[in-house]
């Protein structure tokens, strides 16, 4: 689907790369540095930090004797709703003993006690297999693998994914810089971009991480699996972005209403958790995260939640001494680029990794501490990929590509947008909100499609696709299951397997 204007791409400065990765999470560097490692050149495009340094929780492994990697199978699948790769699952689970190896080799100090990994648990585990670096596990990730990407000198540029070049294969790319749009050209090109959830109005990712390089992956023919599982957080702290770590909960903290009566098991998986205390909010009530329970089994809050504790401080909140307000949050976009299990699209050329890609490897809701393991795993088997896929002799990329419209002020706001899918695809829906939101995304992207091209209103429309997309695999998905919750299809149906991939939507040509 290519509802675009032509662009002459000789008029464009022009560079070269063996292999690009545009994106600098988890997923992204290590990638980058295993296709290093193996004797390649990537290069590595990104428009900053995002989703991976702001992972408080830690990272899912089954490291400790007494664990298995098919426990740690068998809690996804439970998470997941049954509805996971099975095939991918059984790579994240044992392949990820030997990624977390690799974390160390490069760098990375989890925490220890006694000399063993001092691991914790978060909801869904049957064991406490999460490792951590106190409350900044994603922080001291992102920080070692990207002092290793300068060690082995792969070059760092600053910069916005802008259109996907080649119709048969990849052949380059256009991405913004200082202002001016450039062509890259490039035989392989791995999508790292991130998710999606900021398109909602309460979330805890970053708003420049706004999922348009899913939509510029639609755009280029690529089908989008699984979009309308979007897992929401439970706790982030009312007013803010800021994601309080499931790992408190885990460690003995308890959700209490404004009466304080607690109302729900905190350890239940995510879904259950969001739904119970959206429950409070839509009566009109306020949730709390009571943090001083764990002061009586003698934990040192600031010690083991540092970062946490020091900005709820920054607040005016003492958790010492008060229970935190919180609501739910759009937190991790479960869909995405579909991938196989070595992050091929159906596009050659084309990989993805982290939270833009499906590896199916969530289902229907994704077990805590899983989505750091799922980059590292899933970035090292693509660059393994890469290097044997790689042509030799690069690809020509074509004179003039499809590119987005709209030099004119677009007809609604990123704010509209995420009120219009937190109230009508959020947390809990129903046919008639998301047939209010399918017809409000049409219509701006119908708007859109009138204008001129510019590269802002280029990334608006790729998040209005992605947007759709949810929307629309939402109404498709008529039951509840996972994160997806229909009021008006409470129940799951059973073996209604709906991982076909989404969706031409083909009305949009109409």
């Amino acid at each position: 689907m290519r509802h675009v204007l032509e662009f002459d791409t000789s008029l464009l400065p022009q560079e070269e790369a063996q292999v690009v990765v545009c994106g600098s999470g988890i997923g992204g560097l290590t990638c980058a540095i295993v296709l290093k490692e193996l004797g390649l050149s990537p290069l590595l495009l990104t428009r900053g930090v995002g989703n991976t340094y702001y992972s408080q929780g830690g990272i899912a492994g089954a490291v400790h004797p007494a664990d298995s990697p098919y426990a740690h199978f068998l809690d996804t699948l439970k998470a997941g709703r049954f509805l996971n790769d099975e095939r991918a699952v059984d790579i994240l689970v044992n392949d990820g003993v030997m990624r977390i190896a690799d974390l160390e080799r490069w760098g990375v100090r989890f925490d220890r006690r006694n000399g063993e990994y001092d691991t914790t648990t978060e909801g869904g585990h049957s064991f406490p297999r999460v490792l951590k670096v106190r409350d900044y596990t994603g922080r001291e990730i992102y920080t070692r693998l990207l002092r290793r990407v300068q060690e082995l000198g792969i070059p760092l540029v600053q910069g916005e994914l802008q259109e996907i070049l080649g119709a048969e294969r990849v052949a380059g790319l256009i991405y913004l810089r200082d202002g001016s749009l450039r062509l890259l050209r490039t035989p392989a090109l791995v999508l790292a971009t991130g998710g999606a959830a900021s398109m909602f109005r309460h979330t805890s990712n970053p708003l420049r991480v706004r999922g348009d390089g899913i939509g510029i992956a639609f755009r280029a023919g690529v089908p989008i699996k699984n979009p309308e599982f979007v897992q929401f957080h439970p706790t982030v702290l009312e007013g803010t972005n800021l994601l309080i770590s499931e790992a408190v909960r885990g460690e003995g903290a308890i959700l209490i209403d404004e009466k304080g009566n607690r109302f729900v098991d905190e350890l239940l998986p995510r879904d259950v958790v969001s739904r119970s205390i959206y429950g409070v909010l839509k009566r009109g009530g306020r949730v709390f995260l009571d943090m001083r329970p764990l002061l009586r089994r003698g934990v040192d809050l600031t010690e083991r939640f540092p970062t946490i504790i020091s900005f709820l401080r920054e607040k005016g909140i003492d958790p010492s001494e008060e229970p935190v307000p919180v609501v739910p949050a759009a937190h991790y976009y479960i869909g995405g680029v579909h991938v196989d299990t070595f992050g091929r699209t159906p596009l050659p050329g084309l990989y993805a990794v982290g939270e833009c890609a499906c590896t199916g490897v969530h289902g229907a809701n994704r077990l805590a501490s899983n989505s750091l393991l799922e980059g590292v795993v899933f970035g090292y088997r693509t660059a393994y990929r890469i290097y044997v896929d790689l042509p030799r002799v690069p690809p020509k990329v074509p004179r003039t590509v499809n590119s987005p419209e709209g030099k004119k002020k677009p007809p609604f706001s990123f704010e509209a947008l995420r009120n219009l899918m937190w109230e009508c695809a959020g947390l809990e829906r129903n046919e008639e909100g998301l047939l209010k939101a399918k017809g409000a995304l049409l219509e701006w992207l119908g708007e859109l499609r009138l204008s001129e091209p510019s590269p802002g209103t280029r990334q608006l429309y790729d998040i209005l696709l992605v947007a759709l997309a949810t929307v629309e695999g939402a109404l498709r998905r008529r039951e509840s299951r996972g994160v997806h919750h229909r009021s008006d299809y409470p129940h799951e149906r059973e073996a209604f397997r709906q991982d076909t991939l989404i969706h031409e939507l083909d009305h949009l040509d109409k």
